[in-house]
């Protein structure tokens, strides 16, 4: 209010000059401008006044504004509406300058720096109409206490003297004009007069426009400093300085190519999927805004149609009245010179509000084609994804068919247990690698990332699954050509017991207990890590693959003064005789471990010999099979004792009762 009073001080001393010349008409500071900026551009001897802005040739407008013109429009609500807007604006600004898409086409970079471009033009035009419209609402009287009536009429004094300032600017300019085209066409004596009355017309131009530019100087320091609705406005614009930089440039985007994503992997296709819809769903939101934007500046410009429209009413109630006077033609002349520089002025205030509605209606349509490719792009890539899964289902689908035949066929044919367990574990192992590298290179794309990600697992897993891989290492170990089978009775680590499964990392055994001759299960299942293989001083003792028996041996102590020659004949005999029962059995498995292992090796047989420990002993060492070992032993020593009964010479040279027992524990 103080800056508006000095304004009006400032412009005080001008108005008796303006009153003693008084004008016909009232044109707009707009045209008094255009006619100091033309004068100046034809004659730059000429002193220039500044060119008003738009708030200023409002403010010069004729006041008040007739009721009709302005019935309706409600300033606290106009003025809301307008911030909310401009809050609106900024909010946009802020999302488009995001970037969304990260893979796409070419045309999508375009696509994305055109709605940034859009955006930055929309921010501009709508502070400016927003500008515009704030000193439209400035001239309308506003329902309110006295001090704002005072202020208002203070304001209509400072407009009434900036168009007296103007008009008197434009007469002079036009006498000028005058003066020019008398001394082109005046004599040698009459030039010195009429040069005098130019240099006196220029003097006062001079002054006059200085007087103009100090007054819309301190009009517009008034302005900006006075707050309000303007001032809300700066506040605004503030927070988005990029807006005031008419030569801003969007930032350079960068897209990925979308056809090196139609060769990538599963993994990769389906992240660019997520991707694509998200990027729709960022689109879909700005075009929410930009409808949200574009229905709010339509409401905004509404009013001013309004006025523009009143104004056209006017002009045609004025072209109505039929007076032929003079002094009520240069009423009407009056008045159709003010209809006019208002409704110019007015579509200069509707102007950036309509190129706004356009602007943003052309940001709806940009948004459209962009989405309508983004679309197209997910799509081609759903389309690629689909095709390789369906490609990986069918080679899983052939590989799986593949590993059914050759276990039907292996089922079939190889009637070896163990060879049919070597073949299907042979199976398993291809059809898993198989599988493997089928879903490697189906999901997997950087394989050089790839890589490098294997080799921190690896080292990972090595250091905490050490153990683990150990005893999986063995597995390969145990299932060798001498290693364990399922049926194998074997002795690890103090236990001996039959295999009953062999797994990747643990086998399993049925503990078998007894007297060494002859072994029985005690029920329950040893359970041994594969590692146990790489165990020092844990050694595993197994049979010959092939082979059911161990090696027994009976010994008999005789006296030393007796002859035993034929006693040894007849207990030999009696070994034999048992041993001949179930020796081509035993002949037939030597036979095949030989052709097993390529080479030939000493046959099973009874063997006998005399040693010392303590006294004469003769020891006969005979093969049994592991099923009979206990009744084969029954029959010898059953034999022994009924021959001991009927022999004499037996009975006088043996010294105790015999004993069996097992060479090695079984």
């Amino acid at each position: 209010m103080r800056m508006l009073r000095m304004t009006v001080l400032l412009t005080t001393c001008w108005s008796g000059f303006a009153q003693s010349n008084p004008v016909a008409s009232a044109p707009a500071i707009a045209k008094a401008a255009a006619s100091v900026g033309a004068s100046n551009g034809s004659q730059p001897g000429q002193p220039t006044a500044p060119t008003p802005t738009t708030a200023q040739k409002i403010a010069t407008l004729p006041q008040p504004f007739p009721p009709g013109l302005i019935q309706g429009i409600d300033l606290p609500a106009q003025s809301r509406d307008i911030l909310g807007h401009l809050g609106e604006v900024v909010r946009y600004y802020r999302m488009a300058v995001v970037p969304i898409q990260k893979i796409g086409e070419p045309s999508d970079v375009l696509y994305a720096e055109q709605t940034e471009a859009e955006a930055t033009q929309v921010g501009q035009l709508a502070f400016r109409a927003a500008r515009s419209q704030a000193g439209f609402l400035a001239r309308i009287p506003a329902k309110s206490s006295n001090g704002t009536q005072a202020t208002q009429g203070e304001a209509n004094r400072t407009a009434e003297i900036l168009r007296n300032l103007s008009q008197k600017i434009v007469d002079l300019q036009n006498q000028d004009a005058a003066l020019d085209h008398q001394i082109a066409a005046a004599r040698p004596a009459q030039r010195g007069s009429l040069l005098d009355q130019k240099g006196d017309v220029e003097g006062q131009l001079k002054l006059y426009a200085a007087a103009l530019g100090t007054v819309q100087k301190v009009l517009s320091a008034s302005t900006a400093g006075s707050g309000g609705l303007q001032g809300n406005i700066d506040a605004l614009q503030h927070s988005v300085p990029e807006l005031t930089n008419d030569q801003h440039k969007p930032v350079a985007t960068s897209i990925e190519s979308v056809g090196q994503i139609r060769d990538a992997g599963v993994t990769t296709q389906a992240t660019v999927l997520f991707q694509l819809i998200s990027t729709e769903h960022a689109m879909d939101e700005r075009v929410q805004e930009l409808k949200l934007l574009h229905d709010q500046a339509d409401a905004l410009r509404a009013p001013l149609i309004k006025v523009l429209a009143a104004i056209m009413d006017e002009s045609r109630s004025i072209e109505s009245d039929t007076g032929s006077s003079s002094a009520e033609l240069q009423a009407k002349r009056q008045q159709y010179d003010a209809l006019t520089d208002a409704f110019t002025t007015l579509s200069d205030v509707a102007v950036p509000a309509s190129q706004e509605v356009l602007l943003l209606e052309e940001a709806q349509s940009t948004y459209g084609s962009w989405r309508a490719s983004v679309s197209a792009t997910y799509k081609t890539i759903l389309h690629g994804l689909l095709l390789r899964v369906i490609e990986i289902a069918l080679a899983l689908g052939i590989i799986l068919a593949l590993g059914a035949v050759w276990r039907s066929a292996a089922t079939k044919y190889v009637h070896d247990v163990r060879r049919r367990r070597q073949i299907l574990l042979i199976r398993r192992i291809v059809i898993g690698f198989l599988c493997g590298i089928v879903l490697i290179i189906g999901f997997i794309t950087q394989f050089s990332s790839l890589a490098t990600f294997a080799g921190f697992i690896t080292a990972g897993i090595a250091v905490g699954l050490q153990t683990i891989l150990l005893s999986v290492a063995a597995y390969f170990f145990i299932v060798g050509r001498y290693g364990i089978r399922v049926g194998d009775r074997i002795t690890v680590a103090g236990v001996t017991g039959e295999v009953v499964e062999v797994g990747l990392v643990r086998f399993y055994l049925l503990e078998l207990t007894g007297s060494g001759t002859e072994l029985r299960s005690t029920g329950r299942v040893a359970v041994f890590a594969n590692s146990v293989l790489f165990q020092t001083g844990t050694p595993i003792y197994k049979q010959i693959p092939g082979t059911d028996y161990v090696w027994h041996e009976l010994i008999l102590k005789f006296k030393p003064d007796q002859d035993y020659g034929s006693a040894l004949a007849t207990v030999r005999g009696i070994v034999e005789s048992v041993y001949n029962t179930y020796k081509a059995s035993l002949e037939q498995q030597h036979r095949g471990v030989e052709s097993w292992l390529d080479t030939a090796i000493q046959a099973p047989r009874v063997e006998s010999r005399i040693q010392l420990t303590d006294g004469p002993q003769f020891a006969v060492l005979y093969p049994v099979q592991f099923s009979d070992a206990a009744e084969t032993d029954e029959r010898i020593v059953s034999q022994i004792l009924r021959e001991t009964a009927h022999d004499s010479k037996l009975t006088q040279v043996l010294d105790g009762i015999p004993t069996v027992r097992a060479v090695v524990k079984s």
